[in-house]
């Protein structure tokens, strides 16, 4: 009896030392970026403030909204980036499993006899207890590890989020577009039509030549020929759009508007050191280096012992309805320590790997920080130029316009020739077809601006539940 009481306190001892020590952990540092954002852009931002999460809504126009509605509950991109969520949150409730005790039950039944009637019974049932002690961190760093990639994919899931955003507006507004550069054409058309009938009067009466008749109406034929062009576009474009809200291309869309009447908005960028908290992408690829950060501390404590507890309690009875009642019952509690002699290099291969996959993770973080500074100051200047270039195309515009009507009344005079009224009137509807695609690249260097300041994203204080944090 007293031996079993000095093995009884021994294992106890044992068990209260390494939950003790169980804090000591082999944490590697987390490597540091080295990358300085600039004071400020180099194009000029009037104001320093960010956009909002509804940024569409500057736009004024109202078909836009329920189609981003649409696509937030459509798109099959956004629904696999969902799945791929449930997954990591399992793999993390996963990891925190090993920092808890796992515990076996079992149940037996025995009966034995002879040749003769005596016959006996036996029942037994028990319990094993079995709890590794994370004396070198290794547990908690691989459930770091999870967490981490977790928050990885919830910043992926908000990236392609704003990324889907800004694809339905692009596509919408290039819509408008082609819709109204359809139309122009179409007018374009009518007024060609009508200066070929004028060209036949005159041609019958003998004041135009057939020189002049086939020059209209060649321009007339290739004027129809631009029309298919723009028609296969508009399907392209409209079959694309219900891509991106998960439905067929028979969807319902919308009904077009004149791209004239979506507001240009005024996009403005905060300071460029603020930005590395309003991207999600730089926000998942932090992430994603802490994750690897974890890896690393768990490799490393993989390299020395680990301490297994193991607790057993049995009960037995010759009754099944007694063997709870009245059981005769047994227990134990041991603990072992598993040291890693050889294998192959195997462990150290691991150790070697994860430092290799920090460092890779490690460029990739800094190359996402430059790509994201480079992509705002490129469509900062972007936005500027379509707007100064759209401002000179208007005038341009006006100027044709004049010219055109001015030179059609003097064609019916006849103090110019048709090769002149031609030569304005393919002027006037470049100029009208080049104002039309300045306005729209204009309103898509917004939205590449929009995208590269991460929308209208902030990152949330996220509250874990007690199955993701184990």
């Amino acid at each position: 009896m007293l031996i079993k009481q000095r093995s009884c306190k021994t294992h106890l001892s044992l068990l209260a030392a390494s939950l003790l020590l169980s804090a000591c952990s082999l944490n590697s540092p987390l490597p540091q970026a080295q990358v300085t954002a600039p004071a400020n852009w180099t194009q000029p931002a009037e104001q320093l403030e960010w956009p909002s999460a509804d940024w569409w809504r500057n736009y004024a126009n109202e078909p836009l909204e329920a189609l981003i509605l649409r696509a937030r509950s459509g798109n099959l991109d956004l629904a696999t980036a969902a799945s791929r969520l449930l997954q990591a949150d399992a793999q993390l409730r996963q990891a925190g499993a090993a920092l808890l005790p796992q515990v076996d039950g079992s149940i037996s039944a025995n009966r034995n006899g002879d040749d003769s009637s005596a016959s006996s019974s036996s029942y037994g049932a028990g319990l094993t207890t079995r709890y590794e002690v994370d004396f070198w961190g290794r547990n908690q760093s691989l459930r770091a590890s999870s967490l981490a990639s977790l928050q990885a994919t919830r910043f992926d899931q908000e990236t392609l989020a704003i990324s889907i955003e800004a694809a339905v507006v692009t596509t919408w507004l290039q819509i408008l577009e082609n819709d109204q550069r359809l139309l122009l054409a179409e007018d374009s058309l009518a007024s060609a039509v009508q200066v070929l009938e004028l060209v036949e009067a005159r041609y019958r009466y003998g004041a135009a030549d057939r020189l002049e008749l086939s020059q209209q109406q060649t321009l007339v034929a290739q004027l129809r020929a631009g029309l298919p062009t723009l028609q296969q576009r508009q399907l392209q474009l409209r079959n694309s759009l219900a891509l991106l809200l998960g439905e067929t291309p028979d969807t319902v869309l919308p009904a077009s508007s004149p791209l004239t009447d979506v507001a240009i908005p005024l996009v403005a960028a905060g300071l460029p050191s603020e930005l590395l908290e309003r991207r999600p992408d730089i926000r998942a690829s932090e992430a994603r280096l802490q994750a690897a950060n974890a890896d690393l501390s768990a490799a490393r404590a993989a390299l020395f012992p680990s301490i297994q507890l193991t607790a057993q309690w049995g009960a037995q009875s010759l009754a099944l309805g007694t063997l709870v009642s009245n059981p005769a019952t047994s227990w134990g509690l041991a603990a072992g320590l598993v040291q890693p002699i050889f294998q192959g290099g195997q462990l150290r291969a691991q150790v070697d790997g994860s430092v290799a996959r920090q460092e890779e993770l490690l460029v990739d973080y800094r190359r996402t920080l430059l790509t994201a500074l480079g992509e705002v100051d490129t469509a900062l200047g972007a936005v500027q130029q379509a707007e100064q270039r759209y401002g000179f195309l208007l005038t341009a515009s006006e100027l044709a316009e004049q010219a055109f009507r001015l030179a059609e009344a003097r064609y019916r005079e006849g103090s110019i020739t048709l090769q002149t009224l031609l030569d304005t009137q393919r002027t006037w509807y470049s100029s009208l077809d080049s104002l039309t695609q300045q306005r729209a690249t204009w309103l898509l260097a917004s939205i590449d601006l929009y995208r590269a300041l991460g929308g209208g994203w902030q990152a949330q204080e996220q509250v874990y539940t007690a199955d993701e944090l184990g």
